[in-house]
Formats: structure tokens, C-alpha cells, sequence
């Protein structure tokens, strides 16, 4: 699942109006000559149907989009954008905007991500709890950001308009032709989204697995239960994404030291100690004695996924060292 930033700013009005994002297709130099787009308008060429798009503005969050189609080249720039200042033709992306009832904090909801200078990232996020954001239309988030951003904004639309997503799905296919073949299906998509949000089938099926519990420490505290996969998101293939055993159902701390591969798990429930971190340190991040804490009931689906975690566990380590 992709999920993309757009900086709407003065045309925020314009875009809402047509349903649609537009950026001119050239650049226009002080003598009234074209020149090349710059890339923050261009990319917008590597869009498609049913990726997601947060919509930002004067340091706020309006809500999300999804992108309905594929820009649309060589289109009139409609009513409401500049008349002298931009090219007269350029891209249109139809595209489905959901608002929040009241535009949230762009710090707020991005605190704890983008805090890597990324190139082409459209923020930076300094530590301080202010982000830098980048002067450009258009950008592609990186998956760790994306997503996170993404389950974020999705659990406000959740409470302020249920229902939000299987409309603006249902909506944003509507245009659609057929998917191509070894394309994700409309219903594919949407599990694998309402996978990453929390809410769908791969939750579900990770909670009747291990029983409502941490497979590890046993903590049945549900809002505190991460549906964790353990071949990566961003690495898996679409199957992998919603496979029940491509996942443990874990309690803060194991999640997040999983997620990083600092630990990872033999076929028999083992924990290992992967990023080779001191006692003080295991205990300080709340995973002391981790020999107490084997997970029982794994089975031989599980064991693909997890050779893979500790491969990536073992590369990091490596990289680190």
C-alpha cells in the first residue's frame, strides 16, 4: 500500500472543487518560455488507482485522499489556479478526498516519524516536536512513515465518519476498468488496508490464533495487542500481507523489538537476542529474561516467515557492527 503527501496550499478550494489534484505538466520561465516540470509535479506520472495521498496545508492535516485513476495527461489547468504564473496544461488525478470534521495538527500527528532526512521526504520532523516541511506539491512517503501516518489519520476518520473507507474504496473504483491482471482485486486491496489499520481479517485471525493474548507474555489487554508481521509489510508480497502465519500477536515492547529485527524467534519459540543488547539494556526496554517468554504454538507455516526475519535480524546486525 502506497501512501503519498500532497502540499495543496492556496488551491486547496480548486482542487476540492474538481475533485482532483493538478500540477502543470511545464515550468515557465520569467520570459514567458517552458522549460522541464520540476520533479515534485512530475512524479505525479507514478500515481495509481487505490493508493492514498494525505492531504496537508499551512501546517495542518485536512484528512486523506485516494487516487481515483491515473493522472490524466495534457489537461487544461482549471478555474482557480494562477493565470500568468503556471503553464496552462499539465496532469489531473482524479481523486476521492475524505476531510476530518476540523483539520488536526500536521506536528501532532506525524510525532515520532520522519525523523530521518529522506530525500524527496516532504518533512522532517527535528526531535522537538516540530517538523520542517519541504517546499513541494507531491511526494511519495516512505513506508514506515506512510503507514503509521496512514493508521493514524485512519483511526480519527473512524470515530468522526464509520464506515469512511469501504465508501471512499467503493467511490474511488467506480471509474475503474477491471484490474489488470496480477493486479490486487478492489476486495484484495481492501483487506489489506483494513489489515495495516487494525480492523480487518489479519488481526482477527491473529486474536483466535494465540487466543486473545501475547503470545509471549501473555498480556490480554486487547487496545495493547499489536498484530505484528514477521516477514516485513513493506517486503511481503500481497498473500504474505494478510497470511495468519506471517504473525504474532505481541505486547509493546516485544512488537518493537521484533519489528526491528534487535530480536528474533527460532522454529521453537525461542527468543534470540539478535542485536546482541546487554542484560541492562533488555531490561531497561522491558524484555528481560527472554528465555521465560518461549511462544508456544508455532507451526511449520510459520517457519518460512521467521527463517526470514532472522535473516534480516542477522543482516542488520552486520550492517550495525
Amino acid at each position: 500500500m502506497s501512501v503519498w503527501w500532497v502540499n495543496l496550499g492556496e488551491r486547496f478550494k480548486a482542487q476540492l472543487a474538481i475533485g482532483a489534484l493538478w500540477c502543470p505538466n511545464r515550468s515557465v520561465r520569467e520570459d514567458g518560455t517552458l522549460t522541464a516540470p520540476q520533479w515534485h509535479w512530475s512524479i505525479i506520472e507514478g500515481a495509481s488507482a487505490g493508493e492514498f495521498v494525505v492531504l496537508a496545508r499551512d501546517g495542518r492535516i485536512e484528512g486523506i485522499g485516494i487516487f481515483k485513476q491515473a493522472a490524466i495527461p495534457d489537461t487544461p489547468k482549471p478555474r482557480g489556479f494562477p493565470e500568468h504564473q503556471w503553464h496552462n496544461m499539465g496532469w489531473l488525478l482524479p481523486t476521492t478526498f475524505v476531510l476530518f470534521k476540523k483539520r488536526r495538527s500536521r506536528d501532532e500527528l506525524t510525532a515520532g516519524l520522519f525523523g530521518e532526512k529522506v530525500l524527496h521526504s516532504p518533512l522532517f520532523n527535528d526531535g522537538q516536536g516540530k517538523g520542517r516541511g519541504a517546499q513541494i506539491y507531491l511526494a511519495r512517503v516512505r513506508d514506515t512513515d506512510g503507514i503509521a501516518l496512514f493508521e493514524r489519520i485512519a483511526e480519527i476518520l473512524d470515530l468522526e465518519q464509520p464506515g469512511w473507507l469501504e465508501r471512499s474504496i467503493a467511490n474511488a473504483s467506480a471509474d475503474q476498468a477491471p484490474p489488470e491482471p496480477g493486479s490486487p482485486a478492489a476486495t484484495t486491496r481492501k483487506a489489506i488496508i483494513q489489515a495495516r489499520v487494525g480492523q480487518g481479517q489479519f488481526r482477527k485471525s491473529l486474536l483466535d490464533m494465540w487466543g486473545g493474548k501475547c503470545c509471549a507474555t501473555g498480556l490480554d489487554i486487547a487496545d495493547l495487542l499489536v498484530a505484528s508481521h514477521i516477514h516485513a509489510w513493506a517486503a511481503a508480497s500481497d498473500v504474505e500481507k494478510l497470511d495468519k502465519f506471517n504473525g504474532l500477536l505481541l505486547s509493546p515492547a516485544f512488537d518493537a523489538a521484533f519489528d526491528k529485527g534487535l530480536i528474533s524467534l527460532a522454529d521453537d519459540g525461542t527468543w534470540l537476542n539478535a542485536a546482541s543488547l546487554s542484560a541492562a539494556q533488555l531490561e531497561q526496554a522491558g524484555l528481560a529474561n527472554l528465555d521465560r517468554y518461549r511462544v508456544l504454538g508455532l507451526t511449520p507455516n510459520h517457519a518460512k516467515y521467521l527463517a526470514l526475519h532472522r535473516q534480516s535480524a542477522l543482516e542488520r546486525a552486520k550492517a550495525l557492527a
